[in-house]
């Protein structure tokens, strides 16, 4: 570094060096943490978590909910806290790996930990600070970009600027994008400043207050030099994860299909590869943690060298017991294989259990088969019968004379160009626009229809999944609904949803037996807690824990909107109840193919999802 004699090459020889003796007390120290933080911590953050979520009446953010929570104090608070803990939780793991290499002996692990765990409040201290740090700087960007967007993006439903993207969207857009950009640099070289905070307060005695001055001017001059180290790390932690992903796909093409018909050898062939996973996975986490640790000391190290002294008083490790604890004996091996093999049994055995061998998933043409027609009109709904769904999802809205009419954005200006808000025209007016001619010539005359039109075109044709859009200006919206789905005798054939909690509850307490689910974008909290019928989730959202979970306490899960084979074919061998999409002629083709597919080939298909493994072109997963 600049202001240090050492050379990148001499701090390469020193961390070598430093891994090569220390590795046995790094890798006992990085798995003691990992057990600590997994019993201990991690838990503790989540029921503080959960407290402050209970403080603010709520079980779990949702959407919008989320931005409303975390801007009021009480939402302020919790995330300086939540994010201090959180973040202390790493840094803790960082400063005890820190710790084993900062002496000139080898230490008590114990002693380490127990090094570590006396700071502990002063850790805490100082996660604080650099979260608090964080949002001063954040906040003013934020409130900037937040300004632009209402200033250009308001007039009309975002969709429209989503989907066409007018000059005014870009200007919005590249705006929005330089301050985020001047946001992201200024707080890379201010995070680069503070790097050797920790250090600095573990191992010179500097109170935390102190610590990111200390350290800022520490690495004056130097960020770039950290920045490459950084990235550097990044890079190898990532190559080496890639590796062992491809390891896991080979071994799996290697074993699994050699099983034939016998279920102990492919228990035993899938176990395997699980535990081969597993340990990767682990020796991986382990290795990037402990080279992080061991290249951030040498680096604070050689920064320091000419003013400070490291000074780390801590018992030395009693050679002879530690060494016992490593060295290997025939009994040791034989042991170690005897357990694996158990393992991978259990681990087969548990997998196989999971595996989907056959789908019953529905599959529900969003807004109509919208990806050929335009979106929530007759011709949509049409064509989704003829596309062979199981249900057509639609969205509703009032007019300002209170007809319910099937319409997605709080305008027309995507579908037709016209400005004017629904809730402001009469249904007349509405259904005066031709919404289809700019999908397509061949649809002109498409109107806005009224959810009466659609209901009695659907009954004994297919089943309907009502959204409740809420703007705002809802006036009688789920009353309505009801109504008209009573008076059309389609209540056994309609499901209600809505991105609004207080819609589905109204919805519920008017018919309580009718079903009815949240729909959710993004959500912070464990969804399945929530008193609903069904999840409609977001792709991101629909992993295969919170699929389990659902299905655990007697809740469907709905998966939006998914228009690729590849993630057509994974949703359902994670067992998602509905598939809502664009184009269901193509999810149709999927769930024909996957018929097709042996139980070796599902059961790949499964470990390339639980792996992150692409399944590129195989069976089941063709591209469009």
């Amino acid at each position: 570094m600049s202001t240090n004699p050492m050379s990148n090459s001499t701090i390469v020889a020193a961390v070598v060096r430093d891994v090569h003796n220390d590795w046995k007390d790094l890798a006992v120290t990085a798995v003691l943490y990992q057990i600590i933080a997994f019993v201990l911590l991690t838990p503790l953050a989540g029921l503080l978590f959960r407290v402050f979520l209970a403080a603010s009446g709520r079980q779990v953010l949702t959407d919008a909910d989320i931005a409303v929570f975390f801007l009021s104090p009480l939402g302020l608070t919790a995330l300086v806290i939540l994010g201090a803990v959180w973040l202390a939780i790493a840094v803790w793991e960082q400063a005890a790996l820190m710790t084993v290499v900062a002496g000139e002996q080898r230490h008590c692990v114990r002693g380490v930990l127990w090094f570590v765990a006396r700071r502990s409040a002063a850790v805490l201290n100082l996660t604080a600070r650099v979260i608090v740090k964080v949002l001063a700087i954040a906040v003013p960007f934020l409130a900037a970009g937040g300004l632009i967007f209402f200033a250009l993006l308001t007039d009309h439903d975002i969709n429209f600027y989503l989907s066409e993207k007018p000059p005014r969207f870009l200007v919005a857009a590249g705006l929005i994008g330089s301050i985020l950009a001047a946001m992201a640099v200024l707080l890379a070289q201010r995070l680069l400043g503070w790097a050797f905070s920790l250090p600095i307060l573990l191992f010179e005695g500097t109170p935390p207050a102190q610590c990111l001055a200390v350290s800022r001017a520490r690495t004056n001059g130097n960020k770039l030099t950290l920045a490459k180290w950084l990235i550097g790390w990044m890079i190898a932690a990532t190559a080496v994860s890639s590796a062992a992903t491809l390891v896991v796909a080979w071994l799996g093409g290697v074993l699994i299909p050699d099983t034939g018909e016998s279920l102990a050898r492919l228990s035993i062939a899938v176990g395997a590869v699980v535990v081969v996973w597993g340990a990767l996975n682990l020796v991986i986490t382990l290795l990037s943690a402990c080279g992080l640790a061991v290249i951030g000391f040498h680096l604070y190290r050689a920064a320091s060298a000419e003013t400070a002294a490291i000074h780390v008083d801590l018992p030395a490790a009693d050679p002879s017991g530690e060494s016992a604890l490593f060295r290997l004996s025939r009994g040791k091996i034989l042991a170690a294989c005897v357990i694996a093999l158990l393992l991978a049994g259990v681990a087969g055995a548990s997998a196989l259990e999971t595996v989907k061998f056959e789908d019953h998933t529905q599959v529900t043409a969003h807004r109509g088969a919208s990806a050929d027609s335009p979106e929530n009109t007759m011709a949509s709904v049409r064509e989704a019968v003829a596309q062979g769904a199981d249900w057509v999802e639609i969205d509703v809205q009032e007019s300002s004379d209170g007809v319910v009419m099937v319409v997605h954005d709080s305008d027309l200006k995507k579908l037709a160009g016209v400005g004017s808000k629904i809730w402001e025209q009469t249904a007349d007016e509405l259904r005066a626009v031709d919404i289809g001619s700019k999908f397509d010539p061949r649809f002109a005359g498409e109107r806005v229809p009224t959810l009466a039109e659609v209901l009695e075109f659907c009954k004994g044709k297919i089943r309907v999944n009502i959204e409740l859009k809420y703007y705002g200006h809802d006036q009688q919206l789920e009353q309505r609904v009801v109504d008209l789905v009573e008076a059309a005798g389609m209540q056994d054939d309609v499901v209600i949803m809505s991105l609004k909690l207080e819609g589905v509850e109204k919805l519920k307490a008017i018919r309580p037996d009718w079903k009815a689910g949240l729909l959710v974008a993004v959500a912070v909290g464990d969804l399945t807690k929530l008193d609903v019928d069904f999840l409609a989730v977001n792709l991101k959202l629909a992993t295969r824990a919170l699929i389990r979970r659902a299905h655990d306490r007697g809740m469907e899960v709905y998966v939006w909107t998914v228009n690729d084979p590849v993630s057509m074919s994974t949703m359902l061998g994670r067992g998602a109840d509905n598939l809502i999409t664009d184009k269901p002629a193509k999810l149709r083709s999927v769930l024909a193919q996957r018929e097709k597919l042996t139980a070796v080939q599902r059961l790949l298909l499964d470990l390339a999802d639980r792996f992150g493994i692409s399944h590129g072109e195989n069976p089941g997963t063709e591209r469009p």
